[in-house]
């Protein structure tokens, strides 16, 4: 069954989208560009502002009224919230709708899920000395290619979206004559007050986003993602994949148990097995 129409149930409540409801009024944003089966949308192609949230394991986009759609956009193969520290993989797909003809000849339209990266997250180890390490691996071509989140320079504060080239990418591009920069990043992230905000290399703001927390343990937590620039599809996916990388690993600093200094201490002091 296509996961992007699952039914929410009391069964199981974070793993499935809201309840369907009928849009909040006029979208600010064009109708879907409809794909023919076969066809994929251009990577290149430039979206416009949007507002974003996940519920569960889906992310929709918000109506004028701030309701999220009846019909989510992306997806993940886990809920964020619903992770232990174990986690440590997760994929991230576009839900792509597309025209697909009957076997009467009668044209419909259907969703089909693209996978586009896994995220990958091990948490901070700071009594073995490991920070915490966060990237995504792509799985199509039409992508950001691998991104890591690490954190920006000394005398900058806050994190970088930087792009990985491997030894074997680097020496191919070398040799057509393309100069490879270490350190090239896609977004830079801050903390702002309350909100984190991604920027490009410019300086431009791209995106801030919100987590509205519940204290009184009714309902999970809300993640919201508000992009302020039109952007070519391949950079909107990359930016939500990593925001949802992002939130994943607050989530985890969050919920990961702080040991003493005397169960550190005993842990460095461990012998190592051969």
């Amino acid at each position: 069954m296509d996961p992007s129409k699952a039914k929410p149930s009391k069964e199981n409540p974070s793993t499935a989208p809201p309840p369907e409801r009928p849009p909040a009024g006029p979208s600010t944003d064009e109708p879907p560009a409809y794909q023919t089966e076969g066809a994929g949308p251009d990577p290149d192609e430039s979206l416009g502002p949007a507002d974003l949230v996940i519920h569960g394991r889906f992310i929709y986009p918000l109506g004028p009224s701030g309701d999220a759609d009846s019909e989510p956009t992306y997806q993940l193969s886990r809920a964020i919230h619903a992770q232990g520290i174990v986690t440590e993989k997760m994929t991230f797909e576009r839900l792509d709708v597309h025209v697909r003809t009957a076997s009467d000849g009668t044209p419909r339209l259907a969703k089909r899920a693209k996978e586009l990266y896994e995220l990958d997250h091990k948490r901070e180890m700071p009594h073995l000395g490991f920070g915490f390490q966060a990237w995504m691996e792509p799985r199509s071509r039409k992508t950001l290619g691998k991104v890591a989140i690490q954190k920006s320079p000394l005398l900058q504060r806050g994190y970088r979206a930087v792009k990985v080239v491997s030894d074997h990418e680097k020496r191919w591009l070398e040799k057509q004559g393309k100069k490879v920069d270490d350190g090239q990043y896609h977004f830079a992230i801050k903390e702002h007050g309350s909100v984190w905000q991604w920027s490009d290399p410019g300086g431009r703001v791209v995106a801030t986003e919100v987590r509205e927390r519940n204290d009184a343990g009714a309902r999970q937590d809300e993640y919201r993602l508000r992009v302020v620039v039109p952007l070519p599809r391949s950079a909107r996916d990359g930016l939500v994949a990593l925001w949802c990388l992002w939130m994943w690993h607050i989530h985890v600093e969050e919920n990961t148990p702080k040991k003493t200094w005397g169960e550190r201490k005993r842990i460095i002091q461990m012998p190592f097995m051969s």
